[in-house]
């Protein structure tokens, strides 16, 4: 599976009203509403794009759809779907180009999964161009809702591969309406506006992916470093804490996080994480001392 690693928080004011009754006025012991905390600032500006650890990979299934063949390997789609088990693409992808050939206007839910075939076919053979026609063509040909829901998805994977971060959000937004309960969308989403620098509106993608999957470590850890990138340095904290919490052994959360404790000059939980890391990932440990001793020299 082709890996990559990948929207917006509404902060709402709360206003303390208190309703007057009979005229009357407010009691001289009534309590004066409590201030909320100032979030901290890091006293370091470390840069997200060159220290802190990249954003973990978007989820990717480019998978045939089988099925859709019939056992006689004669027929064409049963033909690609054994040379594309074999790697043979050359030979898959003209077997399914003759499996659409040979679909007419009645069969419209096989043309589709022939597209789709297709796509996945061309991409896990580095064709991308090719891969999204094909995908593109699979939506187009009034496929079973499951059909067309893999055609996006998999046409946004191949957008966000391709830095066409627009094009692949709108694509995954697709598969939300077809099927609003996949958790991935959404965090693929997030990825794809993370990589473009919409990092509010990344944050607001996590959030959702983690309303239909809490224990999901890896969106805790890409919106620790989305709230981070949009300066909300507190949720970021929160999000690196929770992403360990769920993962102990998620070793790129751990370095952030001892990032995160570098920027804020926090000595003591920088030196757990580093202890962490050497356990987990040395070389990660190796470059959080580093970073920390460059730092210190500039002092």
């Amino acid at each position: 599976m082709t890996k990559f690693t990948v929207r917006a928080a509404v902060v709402f004011a709360a206003l303390l009203c208190a309703p007057l009754l009979g005229g009357a006025s407010l009691s001289a012991h009534a309590q004066p509403p409590q201030q909320q905390p100032t979030p901290r600032a890091p006293k370091k500006k470390l840069q997200a794009s060159s220290n802190f650890a990249q954003y973990a990979g978007r989820d990717s299934s480019n998978r045939l759809i089988a099925g859709g063949a019939t056992r006689n390997l004669t027929d064409p789609m049963a033909a690609a779907e054994a040379a594309f088990k074999e790697g043979k693409y050359p030979e898959a992808v003209k077997a399914y180009k003759l499996a659409i050939q040979r679909r007419d206007a009645q069969a419209q839910y096989s043309l589709a999964l022939a597209y789709y075939n297709l796509g996945v076919v061309h991409e896990t053979a580095g064709q991308n161009r090719e891969a999204i026609a094909a995908y593109r063509r699979a939506t187009e040909s009034n496929p079973d809702l499951g059909v067309a829901a893999r055609a996006y998805y998999n046409l946004g994977n191949v957008l966000a591969a391709g830095k066409k971060y627009a094009e692949a959000v709108a694509a995954y937004q697709k598969v939300a309406e077809l099927a609003p309960d996949q958790y991935v969308v959404y965090y693929n989403i997030g990825l794809a506006q993370a990589a473009a620098g919409q990092h509010k509106d990344a944050v607001a993608s996590f959030k959702q992916a983690l309303g239909l999957k809490p224990d999901f470590a890896d969106a805790h850890y890409n919106l620790g470093l989305s709230y981070w990138a949009a300066e909300q340095y507190d949720d970021s904290f929160a999000a690196f804490k929770e992403a360990v919490r769920l993962k102990p052994d998620h070793a790129e959360a751990h370095y952030n996080l001892g990032l995160a404790h570098l920027a804020f000059e926090d000595a003591a939980e920088l030196e757990a994480e580093i202890k962490e890391l050497e356990k987990l990932k040395p070389e990660l440990a190796a470059k959080l001392r580093e970073i920390n001793k460059a730092e210190a020299s500039q002092q």
